[in-house]
């Protein structure tokens, strides 16, 4: 495992220039991606591979009126305006939307439906974290670690809810990020085998969620 102070640290323009398979972007709101040139230049240059499959994004929606919103909002931004923080909300999302337009067949958008625990971000094998903090410094300045993991197939353990009897202690820590989107991504109904009926109720995808 890689710790680094400072996003800036891990490239992550670079990580996203060179991906081949998958993308999962877990961080609620991406105005700062909108305002990079690099981030969006390496954004678009994975959409363009031909071999790239997909980009998954959870992305917080305006106007979401949820209880947890405000609060997060306060801990992401913490010191900035409300109007500041549902401006760059509503900078994401339009990055986001406009990005999912144009990418119809790569970009799925996932709006956010529950209270995000802490930014993750999955890059083909690549899983970064940080952490979300009510403090006058912001997430991107605080520490990061990346990891290396089988992606797909924590994935595939989602369908049955908790790692398999063999999975070693890294493997599961690997597997509670992973399972952090996947449930965000709700892909809880996609890769369940239960009915969504008999999902429990915070499992269930919201209405219209692809």
């Amino acid at each position: 495992m890689k710790l680094v102070t400072a996003i800036e640290s891990l490239n992550t323009p670079a990580l996203f220039a060179a991906s081949r398979r998958r993308i999962i972007l877990h961080a609620a709101v991406y105005g700062a991606f909108a305002r990079s040139k690099p981030h969006r230049e390496g954004l678009e240059a994975a959409l363009n591979r031909p071999e790239f499959n997909q980009l998954d994004i959870i992305v917080l929606e305006p106007d979401n009126g949820q209880d947890w919103v405000r609060p997060f909002l306060d801990a992401l931004r913490f010191g900035i305006s409300p109007q500041a923080a549902d401006d760059e909300v509503e900078l994401s999302h339009r990055f986001m939307t406009d990005l999912a337009r144009r990418y119809p067949d790569k970009v799925r958008l996932h709006p956010a439906r529950r209270l995000p625990c802490l930014p993750v971000v999955i890059v083909d094998d690549d899983i970064i974290f940080g952490q979300y903090a009510h403090a006058n410094v912001h997430a991107p300045q605080g520490f990061w670690g990346m990891i290396r993991a089988d992606v797909p197939t924590l994935l595939q353990w989602t369908m049955a809810g908790k790692p398999p009897p063999h999975a070693d202690d890294e493997e599961i820590a690997a597997f509670r990020l992973v399972n952090e989107c996947a449930r965000a991504m709700c892909l809880c109904r996609a890769l369940s085998p239960l009915p969504a009926r008999q999902l429990e109720p915070r499992d269930r995808p919201a209405n219209g969620t692809p």
